[in-house]
């Protein structure tokens, strides 16, 4: 995983939240600790846990990649 901008190592978390059609949902993303900065929201629904902790992680790199190219 890249470290955010800030240069911090980021962690994966796990949180629910509400979809619009007032369920609740599992979501993954990655976040940091130091300057909050998100990364893209990634639901449990239809993958395992492994799965979707993966694709956070990905999202997240990709994102910090167009933020901050090597």
């Amino acid at each position: 995983m890249r470290r955010c901008t800030c240069g911090a190592e980021a962690e994966v978390r796990r949180a629910t939240r509400r979809t619009a059609d007032g369920n609740e949902e599992i979501v993954y993303r990655v976040s940091c600790p130091v300057c909050g900065q998100l990364g893209p929201a990634v639901p449990l629904a239809g993958k395992t846990e492994g799965e979707a902790i993966a694709e956070a992680i990905e999202a997240w790199n990709e994102m910090i990649a167009q933020l901050r190219p090597i």
